[in-house]
């Protein structure tokens, strides 16, 4: 997950991890929060950050 207002870590750094990842089988999405800041689970709104992290997981188990 990335925050839409970050500045110390651009979006395309998240995405080239996506190039680094040495385990073919690994499932790596990229998923933008619009109008969060860096501390995307400690700030208001946090529930829909962990709604939206926990249905990434219940996708895959």
């Amino acid at each position: 997950m990335s925050a839409g207002v970050v500045r110390c870590s651009p979006r395309g750094r998240a995405a080239s991890y996506k190039k680094q990842s040495r385990n073919e089988h690994a499932v790596t999405e990229i998923i933008e929060m619009p109008g969060r800041g860096h501390s995307l689970t400690i700030d208001g709104g946090w529930r829909e950050v962990c709604d939206t992290a926990l249905a990434f997981v219940k996708r895959f188990v």
